[in-house]
């Protein structure tokens, strides 16, 4: 329980770090890469999905109210985290995922990091709470 309590944080983190970049305007080589279009229209959905996760997590420990498909929610979630974390092993042989003309950077390589660890944390926490 304590695990999801602490994805849930990472997540309000993350939300909060993108936050940030929408609101100062700095806009990372990594982020803008990733997004399809208007970066800022991406970094607020990133802000939205980092945000209902980190409610969804609290809402399985019972910190806060159920809410709807709580238990389906929360494995999507976690695949999710998982499936972006995994970036990283291309990454680390120089592969960019998110374009084959630009090379790999140190920004990339940790938000791929970061990403995994809080799979890994959400993960272990799902394991522990059945």
């Amino acid at each position: 329980m304590k695990l999801l309590t602490l994805g849930a944080a990472l997540s309000f983190t993350a939300a909060a770090s993108h936050a940030t970049i929408a609101m100062t305007g700095m806009q990372g080589q990594a982020l803008l890469r990733s997004a399809p279009g208007d970066s800022v229209l991406f970094t607020l959905a990133m802000i939205a999905l980092f945000a209902v996760s980190g409610f969804y997590a609290l809402a399985i420990v019972g910190r806060i109210r159920p809410l709807p498909l709580m238990q389906n929610a929360i494995y999507a979630i976690t695949g999710f985290y998982l499936l972006r974390g995994l970036f990283l092993l291309p990454q680390l042989f120089g592969y960019n995922i998110f374009s084959s003309r630009l090379e790999v950077d140190s920004t990339d390589l940790l938000l791929s990091t970061m990403i995994l660890a809080i799979a890994i944390i959400h993960l272990i926490g799902l394991s522990r709470s059945e």
